[in-house]
């Protein structure tokens, strides 16, 4: 095996092995993002709850304060809906965690054995796919 197939063999295994860790990553952002995404619907229903309740104490038109509560009910809704995002991110963080632990256990042990081997490899013409 030459010098160039050997390091083109290892450059392929080493960007197998970061992808899997980017996919981990990826998956972590996402589901710190979708968390501060639920906050900020939960804290917009409440602030419209607050909201709908004082100006029902003040006396305000009812339809103004239907639409603020409302407003709160559909912002409950949608804190909900994320909760379930939040809830599929987390099955999403632990398989993209199993893809790099086992993208880890099978390219790192070829990629060892690569290069510690002491048989010449197969030239890339004859095991080419026809």
């Amino acid at each position: 095996m030459s010098a160039t197939n050997s390091v083109g063999a290892i450059v392929t295994y080493a960007s197998v092995l970061a992808r899997g860790a980017a996919y981990s990553i990826r998956a972590a952002n996402t589901r710190r993002a979708v968390e501060r995404m639920q906050s900020r619907f939960q804290e917009r229903a409440d602030s419209a709850r607050y909201l709908a309740e004082a100006m029902t104490v003040l006396h305000v038109d009812e339809p103004t304060t239907t639409a603020y509560m409302e407003v709160a009910t559909l912002s409950d809704a949608m804190a909900a809906n994320v909760a379930g995002i939040v809830s599929a991110s987390d099955s999403l963080s632990t398989v993209a965690q199993g893809l790099d632990s086992e993208t880890k256990a099978q390219h790192g042990r070829m990629a060892d054995a690569n290069r510690t081997h002491s048989v010449q490899m197969a030239d890339r013409e004859f095991i080419k796919r026809s």
